[in-house]
């Protein structure tokens, strides 16, 4: 008899410490920071280009992505949705290109200040680094997909920086 409320014992024990543990991993989250400028001013000035981000949107719940309502050349976003290893997030942002000629926009991915964190997430985007022209008077979406590489078990934060660079095309 004993023997039996001390396995029980032992077993409640243990089951306690997993959920623990299992409720410290669910609960730890990562969030990034990310943001998006398109940079025109050698094409602004040789050519009447106007590109900037018309709109920004995160797909899933619980993510934002915004354009800066001062600077429409600048967009910015967040994931805090992120909880298990292969878990999503994505956002898709309009380009617009409101000027007379053709812009080409080159995307090139960058660390904010320093503070990516690579062991955590990954970067991709639909455009792969690849530039894309935008016709005169036209637009293009452009999508960012953070993936988490590792589920963490305490809080961790990231940031990245996307430099969109257009010229005369």
């Amino acid at each position: 008899m004993k023997r039996r409320r001390t396995l029980i014992t032992s077993l409640l024990l243990v089951a306690a410490l997993v959920l623990g543990i299992g409720y410290a991993a669910l609960t730890d989250v990562l969030d990034i920071n990310g943001s998006a400028t398109i940079n025109q001013s050698a094409a602004e000035d040789a050519f009447d280009m106007d590109v900037y981000f018309d709109k920004a949107e995160a797909n899933e719940d619980g993510n934002t992505a915004s354009v800066n309502t001062n600077d429409n050349d600048k967009a910015s976003f967040t994931v805090n949705t992120l909880k298990g290893k292969g878990d999503k997030a994505t956002f898709t942002f309009t380009i617009k290109n409101d000027g007379d000629v053709d812009a080409v926009v080159t995307p090139v991915f960058a660390a904010a200040d320093g503070n990516t964190n690579p062991t955590y997430f990954a970067i991709s985007s639909d455009w792969a680094g690849q530039a894309k022209t935008i016709p005169a008077g036209g637009s293009e979406t452009y999508t960012i997909t953070i993936e988490l590489l590792k589920t963490p078990t305490e809080t961790i934060h990231g940031a990245f920086h996307v430099e969109m660079t257009a010229v005369a095309g």
